[in-house]
Formats: structure tokens, sequence, C-alpha cells
């Protein structure tokens, strides 16, 4: 299985997919998780991607998939979230599964109102010591020292309302097309991510089921 997770800001892509990884034993390659990683380890991609972040300029596709391509082995069971965020990303990416013999075996697309994703991302945070996300009411951090997360937990300093704005007015104009681009192959599937945490796993995993089985 090689799934592929879609949704905006605050739709809980990443809990999701944290609990898919738990639940499925698959790999998680989260694309922010992973240029964090380079840029705090001080490697030549995450010196390279730093740069670019400092210029006030985009990080090119080739750099983030030079990123994340180790991660996606052809014999592998991984979740990809984080990339593409445009169709010509996708189309970038398929190219490269491509010439490693991968395809994707289904894109879960999660969805929710602007409002309800707004009034979620308040309560986010995110532990510096794992990259994991979670919610102060819906999905809150270890409380005890000895759990595996030890934290901190930290509010992103992208989750301000006006950096939150335009996150969505981005997803809407670049990332959400990407739902037609997979539905014309065939592989995408919507889920509401309105419903409870536990709730939106069991209809990803319900999604998955036939993909697991062929």
């Amino acid at each position: 299985m090689k799934v592929l997770l879609l949704g905006p800001p605050g739709s809980g892509k990443s809990t999701q997919a944290q609990r898919l990884s738990r639940a499925l034993s698959y790999f998680q390659v989260s694309t922010g998780n992973l240029i964090r990683a380079h840029i705090q380890s001080d490697t030549e991609l995450g010196r390279s991607i730093k740069g670019y972040n400092d210029r006030g300029e985009l990080v090119p596709d080739d750099v983030i998939l030079k990123i994340i391509l180790p991660n996606l082995e052809p014999a592998g069971r991984w979740i990809l979230d984080g990339f593409p965020r445009n169709e010509a990303q996708a189309r970038e990416l398929q190219a490269a599964l491509e010439k490693r013999d991968i395809s994707l075996s289904r894109v879960i697309a999660l969805e929710a109102p602007d409002e309800d994703l707004t009034a979620r991302i308040k309560g986010r945070r995110q532990s510096l010591a794992t990259g994991w996300t979670y919610h102060v009411e819906y999905d809150p951090p270890p409380e005890k020292r000895g759990d595996l997360d030890t934290g901190p937990f930290v509010r992103r300093e992208d989750d301000t309302p006006e950096a939150v704005r335009r996150q969505l007015e981005l997803y809407h104009q670049e990332v959400e097309p990407l739902k037609a681009h997979y539905e014309k192959q065939g592989i995408l599937t919507a889920i509401d991510a309105r419903k409870p945490i536990q709730e939106v796993t069991e209809d990803i995993l319900q999604a998955l089921s036939p993909a697991r089985a062929g």
C-alpha cells in the first residue's frame, strides 16, 4: 500500500497520518517533519532549504523530492502527507515514482468547511520532540513524562489567524484541484473530517480496505 493523504490546514491530516501509521504499521512520510529534521541536523539539503526560506523564496520541487524519495521504497508500506501541493508537483511525484516502479494505491482527501478548520487550528499543538500534532480538546498531548512523546508541546508559528487565512486561500487555489487530478485516476476517496477523530480513522481504514485486499 502506497497512500497519499490530502487535506487543508486544521483537517487533522497529520493526526490521521500518525494514527494510520500506528494502526497499519506503515511508515509516515511527513514532508514537514523531514524538512525540519534536515534543517535541525544542518545537513546539506537542510542548509539549502533554509537558504530559500531565509530569502523568502519557494523551495524548488527537485529539492523536496530529494528529501522524500529515499523514504518511498518500492517494497515499503507508507503514508505520504505534505506533498504534492499543486498539479505540477503531482506530475513530478508521479514521474519519480514511476521510475521506481511505484504507483499510488489510494489518495485520501479530508474535507471540512473553512470556519470549522479555523476554529480547530486555535487548539492545535505540535511536539518539539517528535513533530507529532495534537489538539488541546480533541486529541490532547500526553500528560506523563514517561509516555512515548515527552514534548514540549507548542503552538506552531504559522497558526496565527492571518497565516491560517492565507494557508486556506492557497489550499483552495493550488491543493484542492488535486482531488480532481486523482479522481480521474480512480484512486481518490473523500472523507468528512468534521467527525470525531476515531470515526475519521475508521472511515479511512474502510476506504483503504479494498486497496489493501487488492
